[in-house]
């Protein structure tokens, strides 16, 4: 069958997936083989660079998830409301697989996987509020009123997101301190750690970039299809009219 151009996967698009999955093949050689134990943590400090990674970008996700949907509420273009879709259902993915890099971290280290502590409730508070997008967007028919409601949940969500990252310093929690704290507190890192982990958060920015843009792009064949739709029953209705 053959394809318009229109629908053709560009080619940029394969180029950026080949390099999310280099870079995803890069971040787990050095995070597994290259990268050296920790002095308190051992090897389980491996489990940290897919962790944090997957965290900040969750966090990255829902933020351009919040300003689509802030355009959509100012602009009201169906685009923005397509950004803002695609962005959110990473931020999901992201912040699921924080959760479980979590709860796989926590397991070994404190002998449980789940404690009720303040940022692992923010994190928990925070997929739970980007589920309810969608179950939201399922039950609202029309797709203006459906974009506002989704986009007014994703802005409290961003609301979140710096009690998020200073619960471990303002609540007593499990998290261990920032070596990475930008609150002032500069990079307690060894050297070597820091750059497998920036690398792992590159490779995880390259893997967000991929997903978004190719969600876009089914997202706007979606929108199309919708205006294509719209346009018929409204040229049915008005044949209608004259008919009458």
């Amino acid at each position: 069958m053959t394809h318009a151009p229109s629908e053709r996967r560009p080619a940029w698009l394969n180029v950026l997936a080949a390099l999310a999955v280099l870079g995803l093949a890069a971040g787990a050689w050095t995070g597994l083989v290259t990268s050296p134990p920790d002095v308190n943590q051992g090897e389980l400090i491996r489990i940290m660079y897919a962790h944090v990674s997957v965290a900040w970008i969750s966090f990255l996700a829902t933020g351009v998830a919040a300003i689509a949907g802030m355009i959509f509420l100012w602009r009201g273009a169906r685009l923005a409301d397509v950004v803002s879709v695609a962005a959110a259902e990473a931020a999901l993915l992201f912040g699921a697989l924080t959760i479980i890099g979590g709860m796989t971290y926590s397991r070994p280290t404190l002998n449980t996987f789940w404690t009720w502590d303040a940022k692992l409730t923010l994190t928990a508070l925070m997929v739970a509020l980007l589920v309810g997008v969608f179950v939201v967007r399922g039950l609202i028919d029309d797709p203006q009123r459906r974009g506002r409601v989704s986009a007014v949940i994703l802005i409290v969500v961003l609301a979140s997101l710096p009690l998020n990252y200073l619960a471990a310093e303002w609540f007593r929690t499990l998290h261990p301190a920032k070596a990475i704290d930008l609150t002032g507190g500069g990079v307690t890192m060894d050297p070597i750690m820091l750059q497998i982990l920036l690398l792992n958060v590159v490779a995880a920015a390259l893997i967000f970039g991929w997903l978004m843009a190719e969600r876009i792009r089914i997202g706007l064949r979606e929108a199309r299809a919708l205006e294509a739709r719209e346009a018929r029953e409204r040229d049915r209705e008005d044949e209608v009219v004259r008919v009458r």
